[in-house]
């Protein structure tokens, strides 16, 4: 099996493992991994091609074997394989696991997988109108219903873009959040059990577990949760800055290193480690320009008390009054 069809099957056997019920969070790590392969990304959008296009024409088939034995001839299904591009024979075979494993049904499961790589921007339109923008290191799920439009952020940060339609609200699930939206603009992060939702555009509404009343939001806010905690913090912000990492600015202004830090090894592969009590402590504000990890981190200890040191795993950050000398 040559490389390319070996990724095929890889990607749908991914597909399906990550839409069982029980998938957990070192599955999305897996995941994440393996995106980082040479040729895995575009298998995985091929795959997730054909899935859509089963998905869409899932109802002609339902209705095939509603009555099998009733009919008396049978209407040939086809499903255009001219998705896949020029991939081939193997690509096609590939797809096929996706319908028949794991579970032995013959329709897949119709939440529709998106992820980014380290380093990776992803734009989304969704068949209502809708637009999600990823960021880099992201994982989201979506599943269009009748009676709503459904979205769960699993890791990473995301920018939606909702198409009005008062018949089919937006709901999107973050951790222990559901934001419900009818039509607006607005961002949902999670990482590292930290959640946030920053309206850009139109009223938002926040539930969290546990809470009796939700929170509404309006442009320019942003509501903060820690996972799993009661309560959220609410407060004005310029909401352009949170989103500034779609055109490469990473904005902040009175943050922990601890989150400059956490943003960047979403980016790049060699870790950034924080050393010693000094470099805990400080606090960063200012614009960091995305582009490689080394001018990166030489702009950021320009700004900052900070020294780097290269290690063979990682890049170690230190406070300069703690830094060796």
């Amino acid at each position: 099996m040559s490389r390319s069809a070996q990724h095929l099957q890889e990607a749908a056997d991914w597909l399906t493992r990550l839409q069982r019920p029980e998938v957990e969070e070192t599955d999305w790590l897996a995941f994440d991994a393996w995106l980082s392969e040479p040729g895995a990304l575009e298998a995985y959008d091929a795959i997730q091609a054909v899935d859509e296009e089963i998905f869409q024409r899932g109802s002609a088939v339902r209705g095939e074997l509603a009555e099998p034995r009733r009919a008396t001839v049978k209407r040939a299904f086809t499903i255009d394989w001219r998705w896949l591009g020029g991939l081939g024979a193997a690509a096609a075979v590939a797809a096929v696991a996706i319908v028949v494993a794991p579970w032995g049904e013959l329709l897949p499961q119709p939440d529709a997988l998106y992820a980014t790589a380290k380093g990776e921007h992803r734009a989304v339109q969704l068949a209502d109108g809708s637009h999600i923008d990823l960021n880099t290191d992201s994982h989201v799920s979506v599943r269009l219903d009748k009676e709503a439009r459904r979205v769960t952020v699993h890791d990473g940060q995301a920018l939606f873009d909702v198409a009005h339609d008062s018949q089919r609200p937006f709901l999107i699930t973050a951790g222990d959040e559901t934001v419900r939206v009818v039509g607006t603009k607005f961002d949902v992060r999670r990482r590292d059990g930290q959640l946030s939702v920053t309206v850009l555009r139109g009223l938002v509404e926040v539930s969290t577990d546990g809470e009796d009343t939700p929170v509404r939001l309006r442009p320019g806010q942003m509501l903060e949760h820690v996972e799993g905690a009661s309560g959220v913090v609410v407060r004005a912000v310029a909401a352009e800055d949170q989103v500034g990492w779609r055109s490469g600015r990473l904005i902040y202004r009175d943050q922990p290193l601890g989150r400059i830090v956490s943003d960047m090894n979403h980016y790049f592969d060699r870790p950034l480690r924080l050393e010693g009590e000094t470099a805990a402590n400080l606090r960063f504000s200012g614009v960091l320009i995305v582009d490689s990890q080394d001018a990166m981190v030489r702009r950021l200890t320009s700004l900052m008390p900070l020294s780097a040191t290269p290690t063979d795993d990682s890049i170690v950050l230190r406070g300069k009054s703690s830094a060796p000398n």
